[in-house]
């Protein structure tokens, strides 16, 4: 994934609920990978998770612990 493609997937997700919502709502990473790919992103799993970790650490779902998708905490 180019740096201008890891830029719009990271706007696109800030942008577009129901995309975001489907990706978040997704029940592992290949299934959030076949989402990516379907809207044309192509990305390795690494690059997938550093994208959407991201989006969860600048939107700062949880205060008090730090997530990952489906729920496993990082250690602060």
């Amino acid at each position: 994934m180019t740096i201008a493609q890891s830029k719009l997937l990271f706007e696109t997700l800030l942008s577009d609920e129901p995309f975001r919502d489907s990706i978040l709502s997704a029940g592992s990473m290949l299934e959030c990978k076949v989402l990516i790919e379907a809207r044309g992103f192509d990305c390795s799993m690494s690059e997938l998770r550093m994208t959407l970790e991201k989006y969860i650490e600048e939107r700062n779902f949880d205060k008090e612990h730090n997530f990952s998708l489906w729920e496993s905490i990082f250690p602060e």
